[in-house]
């Protein structure tokens, strides 16, 4: 289950919805990422445009998608399958604002828990998670269902906020914690573990402050 927090009206409304709105400007999006994690928007928003770059007749999951941050990031005439899933109706309703009418990509919004997904086993030849492993209290089982729904052959991309990186991340992780905000302390070795025991192949981890962006395939 994800957190109690993430499920919430209220926080998503208030939380959510203002990282939505500072990823949406470099100056306040990068002062946010540089003092939480050492990254700028330019790398994240550089490792979402995976999705733009995919051909058309490709299926597409976006887990969690939040308010459409990566969904922005594709092109219009991309001809594809684009499944935004989230657990707060609020984060979806943003991201609705955020499909373009004249795309030719075919975008669904789906409500769900990311370790409990409505799709069939090996339904995506692309799935990315962004901004959302670090907040779970289980994530090494949301992994194994990531891994349940790409396609053998498919790709993941994901990142995950790391623990004894930079005093900052650890102090404001730990705080998010008695929130309910993101999950527990985890180390580059846990993240291995994660994808390895849900049989998925990791072709690349870079790091950028404390934020490690993985990228893997199901054999």
């Amino acid at each position: 289950m994800v957190g109690n927090a993430w499920g919430n009206k209220l926080f998503a409304t208030v939380v959510g919805s203002l990282y939505d709105r500072a990823m949406q400007h470099d100056q306040v999006g990068n002062w946010y990422l540089q003092f939480i994690v050492g990254e700028s928007t330019q790398g994240l928003l550089g490792a979402m445009d995976v999705v733009a770059q995919m051909p058309d007749g490709s299926a597409i999951l976006d887990v969690p998608c939040g308010g459409g941050i990566t969904l922005r990031r594709l092109r219009p005439e991309q001809r594809l399958r684009y499944v935004a899933a989230d657990v707060s109706p609020t984060m979806l309703r943003r991201a609705r604002q955020h499909i373009d009418a004249g795309s030719s990509a075919s975008a669904e919004l789906v409500q769900c828990d990311i370790t409990c997904m409505p799709f069939a086993d090996s339904e995506f030849d692309l799935i990315v998670c962004f901004s959302g492993l670090h907040c779970l209290p289980d994530p090494a089982a949301a992994v194994r269902e990531i891994a349940r729904c790409v396609r053998p052959g498919g790709r993941v991309i994901a990142d995950v906020a790391l623990e004894r990186q930079l005093r900052r991340t650890d102090i404001s992780m730990a705080l998010g914690r008695c929130a309910g905000v993101f999950g527990p302390p985890a180390t580059s070795t846990d993240v291995r573990r994660w994808f390895s025991d849900a049989e998925l192949t990791i072709s690349n981890v870079t790091r950028a402050g404390a934020l490690a962006y993985v990228e893997a395939h199901r054999s």
